[in-house]
């Protein structure tokens, strides 16, 4: 069936066509719910891009939770909603990979309701051919000192398109919050198109909040000198195109996985 999904807490210029997108969404949908006590650490691996998932996560105070979300490719069409509230001094970590895939659409909104709550997300993409990266993500400050990180580092090549929304809602009443976006996107072809909606939404008056972007082709400068040294301008796209998916898989908390999707040997022991 047909959705509007991944749709802004605010709209924007109706022109850019990012208040949403439709999709066609399984009605076959998976469903997680994670409700972690306080203090508790967990770490959730999904391998994999079920047509449909919604998951919903309640984490109370001390708690961590670890989600990594992997797609490896694939001809389906993949849609995630990610629903999380942390409560005091608790964290979220969301590291999603997607290595690949026709169409992948995902939204993931954080409420940091409790003091000293916390929310880092680490995306990381290498699209080619006529695939499409949708994400949504939101992170909603409530809570007195809560901190929130969005970065997004990938590349793009062919005719791949990618829309990344980063949102920072500095509410009312939480002073004292720090929210930062980042996104760092390799651009292969003059044919990809690249989408970045950064908005930060501010209702407080002791907050801070920035965004940047570092977004563009291959440095010639660069291609030029390996060129030089014997590199084709192939192997050189592809080694920057690595550099840029490496960043974010170099940070997974899973060591055996990032071992894995790095092509490292696996550490003695």
């Amino acid at each position: 069936m047909k959705r509007i999904v991944n749709k802004p807490p605010v709209n924007t210029f109706g022109w850019l066509h990012v208040n949403g997108t439709a999709a066609e969404v399984s009605e076959a949908e998976e469903t997680r719910r994670y409700e972690l006590t306080a203090g508790e650490e967990r770490t959730v691996v999904l391998d994999g891009a079920p047509p449909a998932l919604r998951l919903t996560a309640d984490i109370a105070a001390g708690g961590t939770l670890r989600l990594i979300q992997l797609r490896r490719g694939g001809a389906e069409t993949a849609v995630s909603d990610l629903r999380v509230r942390c409560g005091e001094n608790a964290r979220f970590e969301w590291y999603r990979v997607v290595l690949g895939g026709a169409a992948t659409y995902d939204s993931c909104s954080v409420e940091l309701a409790g003091d000293g709550s916390s929310f880092a997300a680490e995306l990381g993409y290498r699209l080619g051919g006529a695939e499409r990266l949708d994400v949504n993500c939101e992170a909603i400050h409530t809570g007195k000192r809560t901190q929130s990180a969005i970065r997004a580092s990938g590349a793009l090549s062919e005719r791949a398109f990618k829309l990344l929304r980063g949102t920072i809602d500095l509410r009312r009443g939480c002073a004292g919050a720090v929210g930062n976006e980042y996104e760092d996107a390799l651009l292969m072809d003059e044919t990809v198109r690249s989408q970045s909606v950064p908005v930060i939404l501010c209702a407080e008056e002791d907050v801070e909040g920035n965004h940047g972007a570092t977004i563009g082709r291959p440095d010639e400068t660069l291609v030029y000198y390996l060129e030089s040294r014997g590199m084709t301008r192939e192997a050189i796209c592809g080694l920057l195109a690595k550099a840029k998916l490496d960043a974010v898989l170099r940070r997974l908390p899973d060591g055996a996985l990032r071992r894995e999707l790095l092509g490292e040997e696996a550490e003695a022991e």
